[in-house]
């Protein structure tokens, strides 16, 4: 008897959940649903700005000088550290000092890659000068992409190399290059593969 108490009272239960189902109106179950994926696209935002790059201008050792330099580099939170970009050694550039070139060049890293543009590192020519730009696979440099300019007289691709250690074989994994003409550096490898360096505070 007890038994069928509890029997009647759970299928009672059950019906009225199922009848307060079907009588939702469309309007307020999409309203659930759409809160619902709201909360999924904020928490993935939140996950990808804690892992989102920032680029930064500190002073690092450069071996070569035995000195240190004004560099840009990226702190990379998956890796919990810094990863060196470009030390700004004064003899590939005219005018501005290496500090001014470094915090100015800096933000351009980091605008570019806020808008999705930083995929590779790449070299050109633009009025005449050398200069290294923020470059998607196969696109040249432009007035649009262009991150610094190099004094005349020099390799756009040696500087480039030169710049990131690569001639030093710091990161000779990173490097992209299509079929000989056109130097692309994949900026997630930097990211990923690059070796951490210290910064002074």
């Amino acid at each position: 008897m007890q038994r069928n108490f509890i029997l009647n009272i759970g299928l009672s239960t059950l019906t009225t959940i199922l009848v307060f189902t079907n009588n939702i109106s469309p309007t307020f179950s999409q309203m659930i649903i759409g809160n619902l994926a709201d909360t999924s696209t904020q928490e993935k935002a939140e996950n990808s700005q804690q892992d989102a790059v920032k680029f930064l201008c500190k002073e690092i050792f450069d071996p070569a000088s035995e000195s240190n330099i004004p560099a840009t580099v990226a702190w990379v939170p998956k890796r919990n550290g810094h990863v060196r970009l470009i030390g700004w050694k004064s003899e590939y550039f005219s005018s501005w000092s290496p500090e001014k070139r470094c915090a100015s060049v800096t933000k351009n890293f980091q605008k570019y890659y806020d808008e999705g543009r930083l995929d590779y590192l790449s070299t050109g020519k633009r009025n005449g000068y050398p200069v290294i730009c923020a470059a998607k696979q196969g696109e040249n440099c432009t007035k649009d992409n262009h991150l610094f300019t190099i004094k005349h007289g020099h390799n756009p691709k040696i500087v480039l190399q030169r710049l990131l250690g690569i001639f030093e074989g710091q990161s000779s994994t990173v490097l992209y290059q299509n079929s000989g003409k056109q130097l692309y550096v994949e900026m997630q490898n930097v990211f990923d593969k690059a070796p951490l360096v210290e910064v002074e505070d």
